[in-house]
């Protein structure tokens, strides 16, 4: 019987890698991508059961070329997981102008591009699924993350907006926003981090509700409610309870 097929951006590091064990022990071809070749050949290595279902491709999500290329060789997916990301915490006060912009082009830009390089194929099996990882930070703006935000925000705009297209095609869209997780990216920050989660159980979650009919999914559970109600309070109370509680 033919395995199904994951294309994972973001594949090498933090929840990307993590997530891809969790398909392979269950059974899934895991076409991962990443930038970051020494990262993905440890990756493999550190994989004990089902290995030869691991297939490894070098490419930053910034080249569509290579990842149309990419997409021609591999079987037809039917899980999609938009991954690949970036993050560095910024002092607004200082000009960071090419750190938006790279933001931009590998956080959003980079997702398109594996959207659009990968779903053609989708498309005409007329079945299969779509994850987004976004990120509480799409919701409201918190600390340091005003390259990283904004991002986010527009990543799960975009989730929103693609489902209407999609839903009749017999594909399923999914936006993971997840709060703070253990990875190399969160390392950076020099601040309280609350619910602060490890990077193997936000993997096992993803897994977990990427067979719900949520739309949209978050965690930790109380974090994620608290940052909820915050992005819905007056302006002037939800930033006053952020600057006490993350800072």
């Amino acid at each position: 019987m033919a395995l199904n097929t994951a294309i994972i951006s973001g594949a090498s590091d933090g929840i990307g890698a993590a997530f891809s064990k969790i398909l392979i022990k269950h059974g899934w071809e895991v076409i991962g991508i990443s930038r970051n070749e020494k990262k993905l050949n440890q990756l493999k290595k550190t994989i004990k059961i089902n290995k030869e279902n691991f297939k490894p491709y070098v490419c930053n999500v910034k080249d569509l070329k290579k990842l149309v290329s990419i997409a021609k060789e591999v079987n037809t997916p039917k899980l999609i997981f938009l991954n690949a990301g970036i993050y560095s915490p910024v002092n607004s006060s200082q000009s960071n102008i090419d750190t938006y912009k790279n933001h931009i082009d590998v956080n959003y830009i980079g997702v398109l591009n594996c959207y659009e390089a990968f779903l053609p194929k989708m498309l005409l099996n007329k079945n299969g699924q779509i994850i987004i990882m976004s990120s509480i930070s799409g919701w409201i703006g918190l600390p340091k993350a005003a390259a990283y935000g904004p991002t986010k925000a527009a990543l799960r705009s975009f989730g929103q907006s693609i489902r209407y297209d999609l839903y009749s095609k017999g594909i399923k869209v999914q936006v993971c926003s997840p709060g703070f997780v253990e990875t190399s990216a969160t390392s950076l920050n020099d601040f309280y981090m609350p619910g602060l989660m490890n990077v193997n159980k936000a993997a096992e979650l993803i897994y977990k509700n990427m067979k719900s009919n949520k739309f949209e999914f978050s965690f930790p559970f109380l974090f994620s409610l608290f940052m909820k109600l915050f992005s819905l309070l007056p302006d002037k109370l939800s930033s006053y309870l952020i600057k006490k509680n993350i800072s």
